[in-house]
């Protein structure tokens, strides 16, 4: 399998979005996927990192796929073990929703360049799933001028995979909100507005049946507000997994990132027949 690390213009701390690209195989009709991470993510493909995993899985399948990073002030999160609350205070102190939402703009315009011509699937998690929907729905400039840099031009999108994103955290989570980009992230209602404008091949969203940071409401009204015909959009629910996909009914698993796939794949495979 061909891996490669890239760098694109970021928007915060080492000013680099880093796009990591895997190929294998890749089909001349496949279409591009990219991946976008959650709030304070790693992307990365060392061994047992989420989105390296993923990626190493749809380039397996025959598409070109890359996974993004966001730009930060470090890149050591090993160093802060569990502490996650420390790792984004460190990293990302400083940083808005608007600067985040510029490194997806770079990401998609260096993913779209780096395979041109190809048409492109977005798959968010979490905050990453927020981003794909703005950018699907082409609601990016009002948060880009905020951040004073030039706007970046970037593809259209074909299809999106949304996993675990919803349009208001949980009570129960909401001490999160403090956090470093959270802080700035602001009314729900232009996601809707995006998701309102979209022309999508197909959208589908996953929601995780034990999802302790959005509720399975939160999701859906974000899949109502797509102006897709009902037969391009779906809602599919995965018991016993968390928020981040990452276990199965409490321990570790890689089962729910594979479930997702398979599921996107097959609808791929149909809308290829349609």
């Amino acid at each position: 399998m061909n891996i490669r690390c890239e760098s694109c213009p970021g928007s915060f701390g080492d000013r680099e979005v880093l796009l990591h690209c895997f190929d294998e195989k890749t089909r001349a009709d496949a279409p591009l996927f990219l991946l976008l991470h959650g709030v304070h993510g790693c992307a990365s493909s060392v061994e047992g990192n989420k989105y390296g995993y993923l990626a190493r899985l749809i380039a397996q399948k025959g598409f070109p796929v890359c996974a993004a990073e966001s730009s930060r002030l470090r890149r050591d999160r090993e160093v802060f073990g569990d502490d996650r609350a420390a790792w984004a205070v460190a990293s990302f102190q400083g940083k808005t929703f608007a600067m985040e939402v510029y490194d997806a703009c770079s990401a998609l315009a260096a993913a779209g360049a780096e395979y041109p011509g190809r048409r492109i699937v977005l798959w968010g998690f979490s905050l990453g799933g927020l981003l794909s929907v703005l950018l699907a729905g082409g609601e990016t400039g009002r948060f880009v001028r905020q951040t004073s840099l030039e706007p970046i031009a970037f593809p259209g999108v074909d299809a999106l995979v949304i996993s675990g994103s919803g349009d208001r955290i949980r009570a129960e989570a909401s001490a999160g909100l403090a956090l470093p980009i959270l802080n700035t992230l602001g009314s729900s209602e232009v996601i809707h507005m995006a998701a309102s404008k979209v022309s999508l091949d197909f959208a589908l969203f996953f929601y995780g049946g034990c999802d302790a940071t959005f509720d399975e409401e939160s999701s859906r009204r974000i899949l109502r507000s797509l102006r897709l015909d009902e037969e391009k959009k779906a809602f599919h629910i995965l018991p016993g997994v968390d928020h981040a996909f990452r276990t199965l009914n409490g321990a570790p698993s890689f089962e729910p990132l594979e479930r997702m796939l398979e599921i996107t794949m097959a609808t791929l495979g149909q809308r290829r027949r349609t």
